[in-house]
């Protein structure tokens, strides 16, 4: 397995759904401004609607008003005709007599007419009245709809909050943490042919020479890196040099050596 395969793997991983996030934060934000635009547009028709409704309202009101005025002057009208021709005291008067018994009759009938005329005018008053009532509840109830309408738009729409940035691995210690699990795994690979040892020179430290073969391979004593026990063994860049046939090299990009091929021999120190 190369080292720090798992590392970069995950990181790869992080960053793509990173980016998802930020994408779909990104879309989310454009259908709320989408959608914000719209609720603006049917606020302003909103405003509008209660305006020309309002404005109807008050029209309707002061048609009725002007009706009532009519119909109460056309009654007064009625009842001034009514009065003028059956006023008894009026008839006596225009035929000629006179007195105070015909000025009381005449004063009697015309206070008559004048509280018919005061019922008249009272009852406009309170007809004006009504329709003032009336456009009030219009008028509250345009306003209410304004507030309504203000209320679903007075808010500040902001994005949601960015996604924190992914938490990465650090491959180098990955890379390094790899390679003391090849090291604690076993230093050795044994076959049915052969014995193959870890004798990269990277993989090792504390490395002393202690001799030389017959070959001229240096003997070494070392440990691996993170363990306490000392191992004696050859360096696999010397093998490559004297013997390249021993050397293997490992998917991991480190070197391996066959120690049946060589002529030192591994060994716990």
């Amino acid at each position: 397995m190369c080292l720090g395969a798992g590392a970069r793997a995950h990181n790869k991983a992080a960053r793509a759904n990173y980016q998802h996030q930020l994408k779909v934060r990104e879309r989310k934000w454009m259908n709320e401004l989408a959608l914000t635009n719209v609720e603006r547009i049917q606020y302003a028709h909103t405003l509008d609607a209660t305006h020309v409704g309002l404005g109807n309202a008050y029209a309707e009101i002061q048609e009725k008003y002007g009706d009532m005025i009519a119909e109460s002057r056309q009654r007064q009208e009625e009842k001034f005709r009514e009065f003028a021709s059956t006023s008894e005291g009026a008839k006596l008067a225009a035929s000629g007599r006179t007195g105070r018994s015909i000025e009381r009759m005449e004063t009697v009938d015309y206070g008559q007419y004048l509280a018919q005329s005061s019922r008249d005018v009272y009852n406009l008053l309170q007809g004006r009245r009504e329709l003032n009532k009336q456009g009030a509840k219009a008028a509250a109830g345009a306003r209410q709809q304004q507030l309504e309408a203000f209320a679903q738009n007075n808010i500040i729409k902001s994005p949601d909050l960015a996604p924190p940035p992914p938490a990465l691995k650090n491959v180098g210690h990955a890379m390094f943490m790899d390679a003391l699990s090849i090291i604690q795994t076993g230093a050795s690979v044994a076959t049915g042919v052969a014995t193959i040892e870890n004798s990269d020179r990277r993989l090792k430290e504390n490395i002393k020479k202690i001799g030389e073969s017959i070959s001229g391979l240096g003997v070494y004593k070392f440990n691996y890196i993170g363990q306490a026990k000392k191992y004696i063994g050859a360096m696999a860049d010397e093998v490559i040099k004297i013997v390249p046939e021993a050397a293997v090299l490992g998917d991991d990009g480190f070197y391996r050596v066959n120690y049946d091929l060589i002529d030192v021999t591994f060994k716990e120190a």
